[in-house]
């Protein structure tokens, strides 16, 4: 029977560890610097600016911060190593903060800000938050004279926030899709079939990302495997969150839509040439398209439409109808 907390194995998977997240700051880097692009339309003006952008810049910078620090922590000899591990973790720990900000804000768009299920998002989202600070007070950064490397000791304590986060992450993204199925007959073409798919990848994500972390830190093998799973973690998540992010923006960010309750109809009068109005709520504009001629008054399709834009996604139908303006 292999003895995982072996001085020899010990060794070994150490260095392994120290090679894989040596690996995956690389790739990170190499993800963050080549697809900088984005940022650079919104600051040269070629993009449209949308404040949730500081939730994707938080996603990505901190988690590129996180891995500089571990570099900075394996390769620059006997440092402190308790301020720089802590300050490591909690960077990993702030891009899981703004990526999961990010699921939230697209359940409460969902949901068209139910008041239950923005007050239930947002509720578990900071209790992930509370989950993070605790694990913090855990950590046991220490240098190892034999790696020349700072790493974390005892890092099963931070079960409990691996489990946490696994459940919150489960929560959320099982909300964004009930919202889907629930609303599915309210979309467009081609914007709903779009945020279906995108939290199918995302629940796929959450699940290679955080169930091996989770599993070996229930093993317990010893702390270099405790920690096998961090940095792949923080990088799946992360490029994942940014990479949907751009995606839905070539689309029109989440947040220029809304969906509304289905169309009614009112008996005694007729329909005829549509018309359209616009209203407003809060900081999100959506239009209502109505039809009426003397005895009936019916709704048209459900239209979503962006909030600062004379066009959007509009039914086909529709747009062969009538014209339309928004607010």
């Amino acid at each position: 029977m292999v003895n995982w907390h072996g001085t020899v194995i010990l060794f070994k998977d150490s260095l392994a560890l120290i090679k894989l997240d040596h690996t995956l700051a690389g790739l990170y880097i190499w993800e963050t610097v080549f697809t900088a692009g984005f940022e650079l339309g919104i600051l040269t003006g070629k993009r449209r600016y949308r404040w949730t952008i500081w939730l994707y810049l938080g996603t990505r910078y901190t988690a590129l911060l996180g891995f500089i620090l571990f570099i900075i922590g394996s390769d620059s000899g006997n440092v402190s190593c308790r301020p720089l591990g802590i300050m490591e973790f909690a960077s990993a720990y702030a891009s899981w903060t703004f990526a999961s900000l990010i699921i939230v804000l697209r359940v409460i768009a969902i949901w068209n800000r139910e008041i239950f299920v923005s007050s239930f998002a947002v509720g578990i989202w900071l209790a992930g938050i509370a989950l993070h600070t605790y694990s913090l007070t855990t950590l046991e950064p220490s240098y190892n004279a034999v790696l020349e490397v700072c790493i974390i000791l005892n890092l099963r304590k931070s079960l409990v926030n691996a489990v946490g986060i696994l459940v919150v992450d489960i929560l959320l993204l099982v909300s964004m899709l009930i919202g889907l199925l629930r609303y599915a007959h309210r979309s467009p073409n081609g914007i709903w079939p779009f945020l279906y798919q995108q939290c199918i990848i995302w629940i796929a994500l959450a699940a290679v990302a955080e169930v091996p972390l989770v599993v070996f830190l229930i093993l317990d093998l010893n702390d270099a495997w405790n920690g096998m799973f961090t940095g792949p973690t923080i990088a799946i998540l992360s490029i994942g969150a940014a990479r949907m992010y751009r995606s839905l923006c070539q689309h029109g960010c989440l947040t220029d839509f809304v969906s509304f309750e289905p169309p009614r109809v009112s008996p005694g009068t007729s329909t005829s040439n549509p018309q359209y109005r616009s209203a407003t709520h809060g900081p999100i504009h959506f239009a209502v398209a109505t039809q009426s001629s003397g005895t009936a008054t019916t709704s048209d399709a459900p239209v979503f439409m962006p909030a600062d834009h004379k066009s959007g996604f509009v039914h086909e139908a529709t747009k062969k109808k009538a014209g339309y303006e928004t607010a």
